[in-house]
């Protein structure tokens, strides 16, 4: 699905009113997904029966009072605060909430809504960028101490729709149905901080105007995802299957090379051979029985990387200049796709084609030799890197993005908090490698195996909670994480 600027949404509904569409429908429609939303939420987490509106005078009012009329409709209690007079307000605004107060609504005053039910944002649309002040400010703080949940119509009020950035106080919402297409400023900054769950509403926009829209990124989806799985021979042997080689591991640090291995395995390599410092030979006995351990000499790395379908190369290896001319010194005539992470992060090693590197922002300003950008600058540093090098890029984090030559980049908006903690980004490395040990490409490798990241961390957190979740209960989720998709 196509990821849009708040400006370049407005200006593919305004190409769709010239071709002949109505704001009138567009509202129409948005207000009637909200109102189902709103019932499916209420009905699926047990609440009351009872919304309270938080409308302003723009068209996202309007929205506001189009879900109130259908929720009393389906036998709601509903209350507006509106906070501007109705003759302030767009003309569709005014409309509809003279329709709601037909219809039985009240408008009551700026107060505590209490803590029944749920609260419906319809002050600020994507539109909005700087500071908010006066009863605007005033209204999403008291929405915010609220206990009853918020529903926000296309985007949190007060969070701007194409940076992420904050004016001040944003509404902290539990569910954001955003309209027809979703707005980057939803995942750069503070966005995914206060979306809450993001569902993606058919407001009636046609199908000429989503392919008019020039997309920033582009959201992966499930439904994409299980296109990209590795087809399985029912007559192979384990070489078949895959054999991936990874150099890692080195005093005190084994155990990104044991994650990596292990997920290289869960991942569906038929056979894994951890390459290890001989330093730390002693830590290595209570690897996984399933991976061969082999101390790195030349001779033997050579042989295994003549035969190998993947490589990873960087857990837990250390960033002493030795450490680097010996990477050097493997890498330099290879051709074999090779997952590059943590310590093998380097913008002048060399990278055979087919290669993935995976930093965190952390590493990837290392790597730009940068101590600090912000989020636009990053993003598009991310892009030139991959360009330059011709290698698929995964910046890890909340979101995940994948960049790709000559490509518009892929946003990956699922996991869980609870991923944030050490080995997390080891065991991708190993999956990853195994990915492409089975056939996949450096793209579908690394849309498929951060995806597959993913889903095995919200499994995860909700047997273990986002508190208590560590790097190998990701490994021992895969399996449900592949299930899902197969």
């Amino acid at each position: 699905m196509k990821i849009v600027t708040a400006q370049e949404m407005a200006r593919v509904e305004k190409w769709a009113v010239e071709k002949g569409s109505k704001h009138l429908a567009f509202m129409q429609q948005a207000g009637l997904c909200v109102a189902e939303a709103a019932q499916e939420w209420v009905s699926l987490y047990g609440l009351s029966a009872k919304a309270t509106l938080f409308a302003w005078k723009g068209n996202k009012g309007g929205d506001a009072f189009v879900a109130g009329a259908h929720l009393l409709e389906a036998g709601f209690e509903v209350q507006a605060m509106h906070l501007a007079p109705l003759e302030e307000c767009s003309e569709l605004c005014k409309r509809f909430a003279q329709e709601f107060i037909k219809k039985g609504g009240q408008i009551v005053p700026l107060s505590d809504p209490g803590s029944d039910g749920i609260l419906i944002d319809g002050l600020l649309g994507t539109g909005f960028s700087g500071q908010i002040e006066g009863r605007l400010k005033d209204a999403i703080e008291i929405a915010n101490l609220s206990e009853a949940p918020t529903l926000a119509i296309d985007i949190p009020s007060g969070l701007n729709g194409s940076t992420g950035e904050i004016g001040g106080v944003v509404i902290q919402a539990a569910l954001t149905v955003t309209m027809g297409l979703p707005k980057i400023g939803l995942f750069l900054n503070s966005g995914l901080n206060v979306v809450g769950e993001l569902s993606v509403a058919d407001f009636g926009l046609p199908d000429e105007a989503l392919q008019e829209a020039k997309e920033v990124a582009t959201l992966l989806e499930e439904e994409s995802v299980a296109e990209l799985l590795p087809l399985v021979d029912r007559c192979r042997h384990k070489y078949q299957a895959g054999f991936v080689a990874g150099f890692a591991g080195s005093p005190g640090y084994a155990g990104s090379a044991k994650l990596a291995s292990k997920a290289a395995l869960r991942g569906g390599a038929g056979i894994v051979k951890w390459f290890y410092i001989q330093e730390a030979q002693a830590e290595t006995l209570d690897a996984p029985y399933e991976v061969i351990r082999i101390p790195w000499r030349e001779e033997a790395w050579k042989m295994a990387t003549e035969k190998a379908n993947a490589l990873f190369v960087g857990p837990g290896i250390g960033r002493s200049e030795e450490r680097k001319k010996q990477l050097f010194a493997m890498l330099k005539e290879s051709s074999v796709p090779t997952v590059f992470d943590a310590d093998a992060l380097y913008s002048d090693l060399p990278m055979p084609s087919s290669s993935i590197c995976t930093p965190h922002r952390g590493e990837m300003l290392r790597l730009l030799g940068k101590e600090k950008m912000d989020e636009a600058a990053l993003l598009k540093a991310c892009q030139d890197f991959c360009e330059e090098k011709k290698t698929v890029l995964v910046l890890k984090g909340a979101p995940t993005w994948v960049f790709l030559p000559k490509e518009r980049p892929y946003l990956i908006a699922r996991g869980d908090p609870g991923m944030a903690t050490a080995g997390s980004g080891d065991v991708l490395t190993g999956l990853l490698a195994a990915l492409l040990a089975q056939g996949c490409s450096a793209k579908e490798a690394a849309l498929l195996g951060v995806f597959l990241h993913a889903l095995a961390g919200e499994a995860a957190a909700v047997e273990k909670t986002s508190y208590c979740m560590i790097a190998e209960d990701l490994i021992e989720f895969l399996p449900q994480a592949f299930k899902s998709l197969i």
